[in-house]
């Protein structure tokens, strides 16, 4: 048969019954033993004990410590030594999450540094592809004044041309006036 007992950590344990019973009635001899006699004056001092006394005190103490190892002592070792354990699980679990966090963090810098460097290359291709587009402009509208220069340089030598005609025409014409004024007749 076994009694469940509760311990100090809150986990179940189990102790046999008959082992309670023999400590308990082990316990009530050794305690009789240990009795004291009557007290007796100075001059009967004994340094040494007789030896049933002296045999019974030392199994007692051998009981009382093999009792207090099982009943004490080991549940306080197991105790500690699962909180050991617990406590380095917690810290290997630690450990873990720490490197399961910097490599999430090494990934998700990565990808900010590879997002960065395509944006700037788009950015840079764009760029690229309006200059060309406003060098291709300026020079459309380059080539688009010079024809209206070159153009207007036409209409401009056609006038003057015309101008020219038109004044050889309208100078003998002139020039006949004038000479008839001179003169004072016509021509």
């Amino acid at each position: 048969m076994t009694e469940q007992r509760v311990g100090q950590n809150g986990q179940s344990q189990f102790v046999p019954h008959l082992l309670q019973r023999r400590l308990s009635g082990l316990g009530a001899v050794l305690f009789g033993l240990t009795i004291a006699g009557p007290a007796s004056a100075a001059a009967d001092l004994v340094l040494i004990p007789d030896l049933p006394t002296l045999v019974s005190l030392i199994v007692f103490f051998l009981l009382l410590v093999l009792a207090t190892n099982a009943l004490i002592f080991r549940p306080i070792f197991q105790a500690l030594d699962e909180r050991a354990k617990r406590v380095e699980g917690a810290r290997e679990r630690a450990e873990e999450l720490d490197a399961e966090s910097n490599a999430l963090l090494d990934r998700y810098q990565s990808s900010i540094r590879d997002a960065r460097a395509e944006a700037e290359s788009n950015r840079k291709n764009k760029l690229g592809h309006a200059r060309e587009e406003q060098i291709g402009m300026a020079e459309a509208a380059r080539a688009q004044a010079e024809a209206k220069i070159e153009e207007a340089r036409a209409g401009l030598e056609a006038a003057l041309v015309a101008a020219r005609e038109g004044l050889r025409a309208s100078s003998s014409d002139i020039a006949r006036a004038v000479a008839a004024r001179v003169i004072g007749r016509e021509l």
